[in-house]
């Protein structure tokens, strides 16, 4: 009676350490801390292509046909230059504050903020994303420029009306690793915005 008792519990105990093993949050954070650049980028790649998906559904005219190749631009985008990029700005904005300004609490959430608003971070953003998404859809250089002179000013100004709360909320309270994640989760929504915003000027 005891073996089997026993056999019993050992077979319970490796069911419960093969669920959470595979669970779907443990496997992505084991993921993520193995190979961090590109779990974050195939994220950010997603994520910006349900943005887009999002935006088509919400202001697409009944009967229009969904454009796939708008789709899968925003996705390369997303994978191959925003998820790197915004890594690197995300980590480096930590070593800085953290290490170099000796900054710690609100304190250091509010300089992050202002760095990734206010200095380089977020114009460079939008001005990489409203020329870049033109190109990989096959447009020229010229509509480029011009999506860049007629979008940027608006969603900046929007951009600092939600932006700025968020991301002292999540300097506060999310470690670095997750920082961008938490951002993508916003993004959806400013993803959406953003391929509207883009189409529709």
């Amino acid at each position: 009676m005891r073996i089997l008792v026993s056999r019993w519990s050992n077979s319970n105990s490796n069911s419960v350490v093969f669920k959470r093993r595979f669970s779907p949050m443990t496997w992505y954070n084991q993921k993520l801390e193995k190979s961090p650049l590109v779990v974050k980028s195939i994220t950010t790649g997603a994520l910006f292509g349900v943005g887009d998906v999002f935006a088509q559904l919400i202001s697409k005219a009944k009967g229009d046909p969904f454009d796939w190749k708008r789709t899968r631009s925003a996705t390369i985008y997303g994978t191959f230059i925003f998820g790197p990029l915004a890594h690197y700005h995300l980590n480096f904005i930590d070593w800085f504050t953290r290490n170099k300004l000796k900054l710690a609490g609100l304190r250091m959430a509010l300089v992050k903020m202002v760095i990734d608003q206010f200095t380089y971070w977020t114009p460079l953003a939008n001005v990489l994303y409203l020329f870049t998404l033109p190109l990989l859809e096959g447009r020229d250089t010229g509509y480029a420029k011009d999506n860049v002179r007629r979008n940027l000013l608006p969603i900046l100004k929007v951009n600092w009306m939600v932006w700025p709360l968020v991301q002292i909320v999540n300097f506060s309270f999310v470690p670095v690793a997750h920082q961008l994640n938490v951002a993508l989760l916003v993004s959806l929504v400013w993803v959406s915005f953003l391929s509207w915003k883009t189409r529709s000027t």
